[in-house]
């Protein structure tokens, strides 16, 4: 007896368009892309004790040395799309965001920033001088959908760390 075959396929988006408006004068776009992800071309680890998050010996899987965002903490197999480049123009500076934040980060939503019914994909906030962009993300398969967050400034600095306010 032959046991079923499954795959699924998957588009791999290229350059595209996420977002595209201005700040005051400055036009800001957003372009994004997806590969499929070869465990061997990176180094990985497995997700430990699944269903322990308590336990202290607990660790999500792990690609090139970040936790894995978009596949509920667990190593994607071959093939998952994986965010292979995201580039921001504020005017014409062109920063592409480097491969250390992107490469940890799989099932990206490449839908543009709209709201619709009350529910967003991506988000966009862009800094009153154009000089800085919040790039709010949808990642994952909508059973364990969430959001990959980086704040990307015009001079190339790229984080992953909250926004944050200033203290009184």
């Amino acid at each position: 007896m032959l046991a079923p075959i499954c795959s699924v396929a998957f588009d791999y988006a290229v350059d595209t368009v996420i977002f595209e408006g201005a700040a005051g004068t400055t036009k800001i776009k957003i372009t994004a892309s997806t590969r499929p992800f070869v465990r061997a071309a990176h180094k990985t680890t497995e997700l430990r004790n699944a269903g322990t998050q308590g336990k202290q010996d607990w660790r999500s899987a792990t690609v090139d040395g970040k936790r894995v965002i978009g596949t509920d903490q667990t190593l994607p197999k071959d093939g998952l799309p994986q965010l292979s480049a995201l580039n921001i123009w504020f005017g014409d500076a062109k920063i592409s965001v480097p491969a250390e934040h992107l490469n940890h980060v799989f099932l990206p939503h490449m839908l543009p920033a709209t709201i619709q019914k009350g529910y967003a994909e991506t988000l966009v906030a862009i800094s009153a001088d154009a000089k800085a962009i919040h790039l709010s993300l949808g990642v994952g398969d909508g059973g364990g959908s969430g959001t990959y967050d980086l704040l990307i400034e015009s001079d190339g600095t790229v984080s992953a760390s909250p926004v944050r306010r200033p203290g009184p």
